[in-house]
């Protein structure tokens, strides 16, 4: 398992998913900006409104993946005996990293998965070394490494 190849595509897929949040608050801060002579319906300010709270949550989803990206940085050349936050660990059918969260995807024919420290999985997992089993939904599976 090569962690800074893995942390690097992690990383890429962070990063699309950074633009897709950019793309959403740009959409949704056009949608707020209505000229007072646009909008004669009442409804429109409803709409107005609406959008303008859904910019302010992806503004919020925005920053706290940007937060992520900067933790998988500062963590990808740390190497880890146990599992905690920015350890990497392979399992027979996963990769899966600590310490963000973003959609899983397929690398090198194991699912990648990320779970962050509040996770109800990390917690059963925190503090576990290669050679134990963690549990993932209603299966087991044994720890093959940690980096």
């Amino acid at each position: 398992m090569n962690k800074t190849l893995l942390v690097l595509e992690i990383a890429a897929e962070l990063q699309a998913y950074i633009q897709q949040i950019e793309n959403s608050v740009k959409r949704y801060k056009l949608a707020t900006d209505l000229d007072d002579n646009d909008t004669l319906d009442p409804e429109d300010y409803a709409r107005q409104s609406e959008a303008a709270e859904m910019q302010l949550r992806y503004e919020q989803l925005l920053r706290q993946a940007k937060e992520q990206e900067s933790f998988l940085m500062e963590h990808n050349q740390k190497g880890y005996a146990t599992i905690v936050p920015g350890v990497l660990i392979e399992t027979e059918m996963y990769y899966i990293y600590v310490g963000i969260s973003i959609p899983s995807f397929k690398w090198e024919e194991k699912t990648v998965i990320t779970l962050s420290e509040k996770a109800p999985a990390y917690a059963e997992m925190r503090g576990k070394k290669s050679g134990d089993t963690i549990e993932l939904g209603a299966k087991r599976h044994k720890i093959l490494a940690i980096s």
